[in-house]
């Protein structure tokens, strides 16, 4: 599949987070090249080639992100969104906002979206009767209706902002879930080979899972952000 790495949703919600997800291991690399510099004391005290060697390292990182973006992007999406969310998106937020069980929104305005759906889509919302006889087949019919929501909404600058920061966490996580496996391999191969002080590998290793408990603290906030937009938006559409 070809990637626009000039549309902005795929360089701040792939790209990006993919690049930030794999710095540090990069950052490990490029400080275990020290025997590949004659000169690398010398090298090594000057503070302006500190930012050169770890500007390289954002670089790699960055074109590297950009390669295997879909890796982790599938990745994310296995492990961590279908675990959380279900494949079929019936855990969603958007699902859950609505079905009437959840009551997170007030009927009134529960009411007004199942009229707007019937005249956008001609598709009827499942009442709470219905979804109390059969909620599998009432999450159905809701996440089919949000597929529609999604596709009659793209254009909304706000919405698409809101998607955006949902899918930088996503992806984030995905790639920090390689980078932690390349750390521990990294550390591995650094026990025999002594390529650079242990503690560099420690400091690389926590910073990946202070970044990964951060990110998991605050996808779901986000994707609950982007369910409540989505209803704001295709709601107010055509008035």
């Amino acid at each position: 599949m070809k990637i626009k790495i000039c549309d902005r949703y795929v360089r701040q919600a792939r790209v990006y987070p993919a690049a930030i997800g794999v710095l540090p291991i990069f950052v490990l690399v490029s400080l275990s090249l020290k025997d590949c510099f004659t000169d690398y004391e010398i090298f090594f005290r000057s503070i302006s080639s500190i930012f050169q060697l770890l500007g390289l390292a954002g670089v790699a990182s960055l074109a590297t992100g950009y390669f295997f973006t879909e890796i982790f992007r599938e990745t994310s999406k296995w492990l961590l969104q279908y675990t959380k969310f279900g494949k079929d998106g019936s855990e969603f937020p958007t699902t859950k906002l609505l079905l009437w069980r959840n009551a997170e929104i007030s009927n009134d305005y529960h009411d007004a979206i199942c009229i707007k759906v019937k005249e956008e889509f001609g598709i009827r919302l499942p009442t709470r009767e219905e979804e109390e006889n059969d909620l599998e087949n009432a999450k159905k019919v809701v996440v089919e209706v949000v597929r529609l929501m999604r596709q009659g909404t793209r254009q909304d600058k706000i919405l698409r902002q809101y998607n955006i920061e949902f899918g930088f966490c996503r992806n984030c996580l995905g790639a920090s879930v390689w980078s932690i496996v390349c750390i521990v391999a990294f550390f591995v191969i650094n026990y025999f080979a002594a390529l650079v002080p242990c503690w560099y590998v420690l400091v690389a290793f926590m910073a990946q899972i202070v970044l990964t408990v951060e990110v998991l603290a605050v996808m779901e906030k986000r994707a609950l952000d982007y369910a409540n937009c989505l209803l704001a938006t295709f709601l107010s559409k055509g008035k």
